[in-house]
């Protein structure tokens, strides 16, 4: 059985670019996480095929050297950071994924996100000193999972999205307690399992959504996803899918923008199940946005007396808009 811990919770929120790591970690993220697309991986492998599973050039940090200064500047703020290489690589890829952890344990870094189990073995065999976060896209749901990750030396999973509160917790409580969890929290809930996911998704996101004021723009004015795929007809997420009851599953739309899937009135419950980890999602998004979502759950976590109104309020008063079940994002 997990004893609960006494150690503070910690925010981790997504960068991509030197500039974002700063804004973050004064917002209150105690942690970031960011991925690669550099011109040598395009060159050699097509920008359809992506090196972490962020299919958005703006997503991603796209030079090698900016590896050195992220760390310096996490570790200057006493923070940490995370290099998320969290795709399944082909036998030709796999020497460049090789050379890309090898810069970042040479310069400093301090973990390193992947699903792939040929980079955990890899890691393992070397006696890597970074760090290993485990990927929800591995897809870990039950305690049976957790124990053969931790042989690899994996010392902390993303948990599926898709499990249930009572689910999250009975993983929790009866896993080896060298084992830490981290959830999701914030943007981007969809309702299909990550792990199981083989759509093709070759948008960006514009970075272009913040107006003059600052603001978020109205639900009619955000733009149309863009590709630069010339045969792309449309995610095969998008399409119309119903569940058994026959409603119409809810897929990844704009709207995430001003409306967010959240878990702010839910944190403490996890807290104190014992988690205390929780990540923000959205590689790609503007930096604003993520700071609104880091203001909220800090807010959310900082006390133990906040109450499902307040915390609903103050979601209102962040992002414009009332939630409901729907935004939800652990039913």
């Amino acid at each position: 059985m997990r004893a609960n811990s006494v150690n503070q919770c910690k925010i981790t929120a997504p960068v991509c670019s030197l500039e974002q790591v700063g804004q973050v970690l004064d917002a209150g993220a105690d942690e970031v996480y960011f991925s690669l697309m550099t011109s040598e991986w395009t060159s050699r492998f097509g920008n359809s095929d992506f090196i972490s599973r962020r299919q958005s050039e703006y997503s991603h940090i796209t030079d090698l050297k900016d590896l050195t200064e992220i760390r310096n500047i996490v570790s200057k703020r006493k923070a940490s950071a995370t290099l998320v290489l969290n795709s399944r690589y082909t036998e030709k890829q796999l020497p460049y994924i090789f050379e890309v952890i090898s810069e970042w344990e040479s310069v400093g870094g301090d973990s390193v996100m992947i699903s792939d189990l040929t980079v955990l073995l890899w890691l393992k065999e070397r006696n890597s000193r970074l760090i290993r976060h485990l990927s929800l896209l591995t897809g870990v749901f039950n305690t049976s999972s957790v124990a053969f990750f931790n042989r690899l030396d994996v010392s902390r999973i993303v948990l599926p999205r898709e499990l249930t509160i009572s689910e999250i917790v009975e993983i929790v409580q009866h896993s080896e307690n060298n084992v830490g969890f981290e959830l999701l929290c914030m943007f981007q809930k969809c309702e299909f399992i990550d792990s199981f996911c083989n759509f093709y998704h070759p948008f960006n996101y514009s970075p272009f959504l913040v107006n003059d004021s600052g603001e978020l723009p109205g639900k009619s004015e955000l733009p149309v996803i863009e590709t630069f795929d010339i045969n792309y007809k449309g995610h095969g997420c998008q399409l119309r899918f119903i569940n058994q009851h026959g409603r119409n599953i809810k897929h990844l739309l704009n709207n995430d923008f001003c409306t967010p899937s959240c878990s702010a009135c839910q944190l403490m419950l996890f807290k104190k199940a014992g988690i205390r980890n929780f990540k923000i999602a959205g590689r790609g998004y503007p930096v604003d946005l993520i700071i609104k979502g880091i203001n909220l759950i800090k807010s959310s976590l900082g006390t133990s007396n906040n109450t499902v109104d307040e915390i609903r309020t103050r979601y209102s008063s962040i992002f414009g808009q009332s939630c409901g079940r729907d935004y939800c994002y652990y039913k």
